[in-house]
Order: structure tokens, then sequence, then C-alpha cells
């Protein structure tokens, strides 16, 4: 049997690229796979950089500046999305994935926020749609396994995603809310299911973690550059104002802080951050920029403050409590999927909870062995959760046999 996978392979992102990394390992067991991006180019063409883009100063006077005016911000994002689409539909690349699609006997199309839309004048749904139509085209059977979609700003959206997802053969959605926007479409098979990264194999066993975190108390924070959200310059002020004064407030009770992201293009907002902290030994910048880096840190923490989804997913696949702030739909629905979601907050509301977050923070660190234990069952629930793709796959498997 032969699969393509197309998936998130070209993210500077380290939770995307391991979905991708684990749905290959988990999923396509012994299967020959080709991995392709969205933009239809296959893992040999990608070179990826993982060093940090600085924002120039032109961008910072637009950001400061002009990113509220309606007419502006929507005219940007049109002229972003156009430049996207230009590179979606380059001849050689359908081309490529064209004739791979003919020597293949199933397309997955896994994980990750596949299709959302921050701005009304965008509809992400055509990118997503432009693959399946292609191996709707060669007759290839279609799995999209754990994906999310959301948010969306206008109906047209909404509608544009549900249609190309009826289109595929099976799908899985990471999330509940995801899941719901395929309520009503009569799709024979749609399941919910968990984010494949739960699945990412501890870097040593549970007692070897659990007696190496014992009697220190290291914190993680995870720090995400909020402006991508489209926030103002105001209340990205607020944000780091905010997590400042949190960092401040760990650092009186002699906690030890790292700050970091999964994403290697949050760090000028963490360089920002620490630069309040430098004459501070309590508090440290670790960079990462691969997965290998972002284990070995995770082998030394207690616990992790998330805001990027997958600093918390792949926490929890490494035996660590996490406490969320939320910048987007999909993080408060990773939590509901833990059913801990008395455990996130607002990111835009950190200023209000902090004395409960700091409390939270507290009962983790000092029942920190218990919190491990309960850790390692929320990973066993979400393999249990995750089944669903395996018994598909099986399914499709016997079907393509039987032909």
């Amino acid at each position: 049997m032969k699969a393509i996978l197309v998936s998130f392979i070209d993210s500077t992102n380290i939770g995307d690229r391991l979905i991708a990394e684990v749905l290959s390992k988990e999923l396509l067991t012994g299967i020959e796979t080709r991995k392709f991006s969205y933009k239809l180019l296959e893992d040999s063409q990608i070179q990826l950089d993982k060093n940090l883009v600085r924002r120039s100063e032109v961008h910072n006077i637009y950001y400061k500046y002009f990113r509220q005016l309606p007419f502006v911000k929507n005219l940007v994002s049109h002229n972003k999305w156009l430049k996207s689409r230009k590179k979606m539909y380059d001849p050689e690349s359908i081309q490529r994935f064209e004739e791979a699609l003919k020597q293949t006997d199933l397309l997955v199309i896994g994980g990750g926020n596949a299709i959302f839309d921050l701005s009304p004048v965008t509809l992400s749904a055509q990118r997503f749609d432009q693959v399946v139509t292609l191996a709707k085209q060669y007759q290839v059977p279609i799995f999209v396994s754990s994906i999310g979609i959301g948010p969306f700003c206008t109906e047209k959206q909404k509608q544009a995603a549900v249609e190309t997802l009826k289109k595929c053969d099976y799908i899985t959605f990471r999330d509940y809310r995801s899941w719901q926007y395929m309520n009503g479409s009569h799709h024979p098979a749609v399941y919910p299911s968990v984010d494949p990264v739960f699945l990412l194999p501890a870097e040593k066993s549970f007692e070897q973690l659990k007696a190496q975190r014992d009697g220190f108390q290291r914190i993680g924070i995870c720090v995400i550059d909020y402006r991508i959200t489209g926030c103002s310059q105001k209340e990205y002020l607020r944000y780091l104002k905010d997590l400042t004064a949190l960092i401040l407030r760990l650092v009186d009770q002699q906690r030890e802080i790292i700050l970091f992201s999964s994403e290697v293009q949050d760090y000028e907002t963490i360089e920002t951050i620490y630069s309040e902290f430098q004459r501070q030994p309590q508090v440290k910048l670790v960079p990462i920029k691969d997965k290998e880096e972002l284990l070995t840190l995770y082998q030394t923490l207690n616990l992790v403050i998330g805001t990027r989804m997958h600093s918390m997913i792949v926490a929890v696949s490494q035996y660590i409590p996490i406490i969320g702030l939320s910048w987007q739909q999909k993080v408060v629905e990773m939590f509901k999927n833990l059913s801990i979601e008395n455990d996130v907050f607002p990111i835009e509301e950190l200023h209000v909870n902090t004395e409960l977050l700091i409390k939270k923070v507290d009962e983790r660190l000092d029942n920190n062995q218990q919190m491990i234990n309960q850790v390692k069952q929320a990973k066993e629930d979400m393999k249990s959760a995750f089944t669903i793709n395996y018994q598909i796959m099986k399914t499709i498997q016997n079907s393509l046999t039987d032909l």
C-alpha cells in the first residue's frame, strides 16, 4: 500500500511538524508514504529556515498606526491572500503532486488548524479544496485525520469549509468545536478525535521522569507573539505588561522561570520580556529550534504555562502539568478534551486572573508528584480518543484489499 500525507511539514512551528511526524509513525506504520505541504511541495523540496525573522521598521510603523484601520487591515490581508494563492497554483508543483496521486492508494490530510479565516476577505478553504479536488480527479480515497477548523469571520467561509470537507471519505476532528461545524452536513463518516501529538512518546519512562523532577520547582512559560492575533498595539503592550507582572510574582516566590516557545518567530517578543529580567538569575531565556531541544528542556520542567497549543500538548505527552493562556478557540477546546477547562484563562484577561493563576501554580508545584500522575492518565485518555483513526485506517486497508 502507498499513501500521500499532506500536512504542515513546511512550518517553522515545531508542533505543526510534529503532527506529520506522529501521523507517519502511528497511523501510517509500514505504509510507503510521501509527504507534501499544503503548497504541494514534497518534503525533499522544502528548505526550512529555523531562524528568527525580525519585523521591519516599516511593519512596526504599520502595526502601531495603521493596523486597526479596517480598510487598511482588509487591504493588506487581501493582498497577502492573493500572494499565497499565486504560490498555491504553481503549475510545476501541481504536476508533481498529480504524478504522485497516480501512484498512490490513499491520501491522508493530517492535523493542524487546516481551515480558518481571521479576516473576512480571505477564503482558506480554497487551499484545502485544491488538494481534495485533485485527489477526487484521480479517484484516490481521502482520509482527513484529526484536523481543526475555525474560527471564521463570515458564513461564506464556514460553508466553504463544510463543502470541501463533504468531498472527503473519512474525517476526524481534533476537538468538539471543529466537529460541530459539520453538524447537519449528513456526512456518514465524521468523528471527534484528538490531536495526534498527544501520542508523542516520552523521552524517558514515566517513573524516571517523575523521579527526575522531584525536588525542584521549574516553570516553563511559553510566550507567544500576541500580535499574530491581530490585536492592537495597546492590547499587545498590555499583554507584555501583564506577563511581566506574572513573572515578577513567580520570581518573588523563588520559582525558577524558563522563557521559551515552540515557534521560533515568537522570540522577538520573548526577548522584549526577558530584557526586564536580565539581572534576575531565576529567569532564563532558552532558544528552541527543533523537537530535540524542546524535549530536552521538557525533561527538566515541573510545570508549563502555555500559549502555543502544541507547547502544552507536548508537555502532556512528557507527563508535565499545564496551565493555559488562551488566544484562540483551539486552546480552550484542547483543555476541554483534557477535562480541565478551569485551568485555561483568556490571555486578554491575564491581569484579572493573575491571583487565581498563581494559586493554581502553587497547587501544581506543591503537589507535583500527584499532578504528574493525573497527566499520565490524561495522556492515556487521549490515546484512547485517537483510536477511531486506527479503526478508519483498518477499514480503508480492508476495502483496498477487497478491490
